[in-house]
């Protein structure tokens, strides 16, 4: 049986057999799990980033107008590559969770885009309340 701690990858490849074969008495249950978990966190992590980072160069490009005609292209060339990571990771379930989890994610890109502009434009420059949808994060 190899160690986690030491050959990782050698681990998965023998926990992943071990469940073809449903050997389930010698799984390493405790590791096995803490790692599934572990990968869910890690992919929720990483939706909320995408939709964040989409939502916050969508806010500089719509409102942030002394900037944008110089960054626009950039920003936008920035939110395709967003949204192709994000549309590649998402699953039924990680979209439900960003759909629960969008109006805080906004609230945060907002308050980014405040902190960045701030000694341009006032903060009220930005709408406070949410003004994606996930169907504007995700599409073109």
């Amino acid at each position: 049986m190899h160690n986690i701690d030491l050959e990782y990858d050698s681990w998965l490849l023998e926990q992943a057999q071990l469940l073809r074969e449903r050997d389930f008495e010698h799984l390493d249950i405790d590791n096995l799990v803490e790692e599934l978990e572990a990968l869910v966190r890690g992919e929720k992590s990483a939706v909320e980033q995408f939709a964040y980072l989409i939502m916050l160069h969508l806010l500089l490009i719509e409102y942030w107008h002394e900037q944008s005609e110089w960054n626009r292209n950039h920003w936008e060339a920035e939110i395709t590559g967003f949204r192709l990571q994000l549309n590649n990771k998402l699953t039924t379930n990680l979209r439900n969770h960003l759909l629960q989890r969008l109006d805080f994610l906004y609230s945060k890109a907002y308050q980014a885009a405040v902190k960045k502009t701030k000694s341009r434009i006032q903060g009220d420059r930005f709408p406070q309340k949410r003004q994606y949808s996930l169907e504007d994060i995700l599409n073109d």
